[in-house]
């Protein structure tokens, strides 16, 4: 479909919250329709991955924001940004598609940091030194892999250990015995597993003569609990391989210490875009506003929306970019059902906010409630309980504006002041 969209039938559709992330350094698609962001939005992070590289340490970084906010886009901004480049061989890994979510070890990600490392290497066509093939054929036979996954004759190219990953990471996501067997077998063998990988990051660094940088992404979609538990009783295990590590989290954890003191200050956080001109106004930031409509009109037309429309639907976006294009997509669509040939009005937008904050009255408990209130009558909150999982839900969202400070999701303020409250 042609883009942008000219009729709200065709709106409705390429308007999806379900859009991939864009490539901007890969695509020159992409590239046209992406929408830059803040300059210095990731220049700590960049500037602190070269000085790792510049004095031979690894990179690591925590990577964090609403989900939601754009930040699979951006880390192909940044892994594609020709500094990242010039001293690092990026792969991105999705846990999301690779991994059971629901369901995390971090005998898992340990086993995606190897999965990444192995298709580096596959597809670059690095040699395996022969050693090194006879010691991961030795660990494959002590911890029963060979035969756990029946590899003989089907490695490729004498390199099993690219196959015993991939098969193991199947049977992690898929779930049953043999992923409990998996992690038993990774947690046993773990030291000589990591040699391992270190052995093929070495052969990945001769050949190409860059750092190999695994990027795990869509930990931000996990519960942030077990994924805390992972990064605070773990992060000893995970960080011991030789890679370069910049890891997607869940927005909640900088609200916890335990996680504060891991991350030791190796973090940043992509802000949501700027809504308000700050708290306890309605007044649009311009900036944001004309932000808001240059992602909408890369996939439709401005002209099949009234003005305030548009912003009315960015304020209900608080900010994410996924929620922008969805609630854009959702109001093209109770448009079209009243008037094919029609426009978007405020009506509209109320339909789409109804059914949102039908949603969060599914999931809120009454303590969410105490605590939404809270947040509610100061936006600079000192120590609230129970903040981190409604940042998850985005009932609570951040605002990047000055130090930072916290609004309620236009949906639950509309609860908070409708009848019944």
């Amino acid at each position: 479909m042609k883009l942008p969209a000219t009729t709200l039938a065709e709106a409705k559709l390429v308007l999806d919250r379900q859009r991939r992330a864009l490539n901007p350094a890969a695509s020159t698609e992409d590239k046209r329709l992406y929408v830059p962001r803040e300059a210095d939005a990731h220049e700590t992070l960049i500037t602190e991955a070269e000085s790792a590289a510049v004095n031979k340490r690894p990179f690591r970084w925590f990577f964090t924001g609403h989900t939601g906010a754009g930040k699979s886009t951006e880390l192909n901004r940044i892994i594609g940004d020709a500094r990242v480049q010039r001293f690092y061989h990026p792969y991105l890994f999705s846990v999301r598609q690779h991994l059971d979510v629901s369901n995390l070890d971090f005998s898992d990600l340990i086993l995606g940091i190897a999965k990444s490392v192995t298709t580096i290497a596959t597809n670059e066509g690095v040699l395996i030194p022969k050693e090194l093939q006879k010691r991961m054929a030795k660990w494959g036979a002590e911890t029963e892999f060979e035969t756990e996954f029946a590899v003989t004759g089907e490695g490729k190219a004498g390199f099993e250990f690219d196959y015993w990953i991939g098969k193991a990471t199947l049977e992690v996501q898929a779930g049953g015995e043999k992923r409990k067997t998996v992690r038993e077998k990774l947690r046993e063998s773990l030291t000589d597993f990591i040699k391992l990988i270190d052995g093929v990051v070495d052969a990945i660094r001769k050949n190409i003569k860059k750092k190999v940088l695994v990027v795990i992404d869509t930990l931000d979609h996990v519960d942030h609990l077990p994924v805390f538990e992972i990064f605070t009783n773990h992060w000893s295990s995970l960080s011991r391989p030789s890679v370069s590590l910049l890891i997607v989290l869940p927005l909640p954890l900088l609200h916890e210490p335990k996680f504060m003191a891991v991350a030791d200050g190796l973090w940043s956080l992509l802000a949501n875009i700027k809504v308000y001109t700050g708290p306890g106004t309605d007044e649009l930031n311009v900036e944001g506003f004309e932000f808001f409509k240059q992602v909408i009109s890369h996939l439709a037309k401005l002209s099949l929306f009234e003005e305030d429309a548009l912003e009315d639907l960015f304020r209900l976006s608080g900010g994410m970019i996924r929620d922008m294009i969805g609630f854009a997509g959702d109001a093209c669509k109770f448009a079209a059902m009243e008037n094919p040939a029609g426009k978007v009005q405020r009506r509209h937008v109320v339909r789409v906010l109804d059914e949102r904050k039908a949603f969060f009255r599914k999931i809120l408990t009454a303590s969410d409630y105490q605590v939404l209130e809270k947040v509610r009558k100061n936006p600079y909150p000192k120590g609230v309980d129970g903040i981190g999982p409604l940042l998850h839900l985005k009932a609570i969202i951040f605002y990047p504006n000055g130090e930072g400070w916290y609004g309620l999701n236009p949906a639950v303020a509309a609860i908070l002041d409708g009848p019944g409250h």
